[in-house]
């Protein structure tokens, strides 16, 4: 998934979860999002289930506490960074491609 892609989809999150206004002049992609008041304490709790359902991510304690999780374009960067080591142990311990069967309804008509 692009980094691009996961940024909207969080931005998207943030403003509807958290009733930021497409108005508002203090938000972008880029502002501080605890400093700024728009995710508090139990936000945080909220936001990472968020990127847990929708990018089936685990956020390490690392990338947590570091400053990049305090904006829209970091989270984003670090879910990336997070999802490809996971997609590729994923297809490594599978040990082959994806090929539907009869009965995962991905057969062609």
């Amino acid at each position: 998934m692009e980094p691009h892609n996961i940024e909207y989809r969080i931005e998207e999150f943030i403003r509807t979860q958290f009733s930021v206004s497409s108005a508002d002049p203090g938000f972008d992609r880029g502002v501080d999002l605890f400093e700024g008041g728009y995710v508090d304490s139990m936000g945080i709790v909220e936001l990472l289930e968020f990127l847990s359902q929708e990018f089936d991510v685990q956020i390490p304690d690392d990338d947590l506490l570091s400053d990049d999780f305090s904006s829209i374009t970091g989270i984003a960067q670090i879910v990336s960074r997070n999802l490809r080591p996971r997609i590729g142990s994923l297809r490594m311990a599978q040990g082959t491609s994806f090929s539907p069967t009869p009965d995962s309804g991905l057969q062609g008509s």
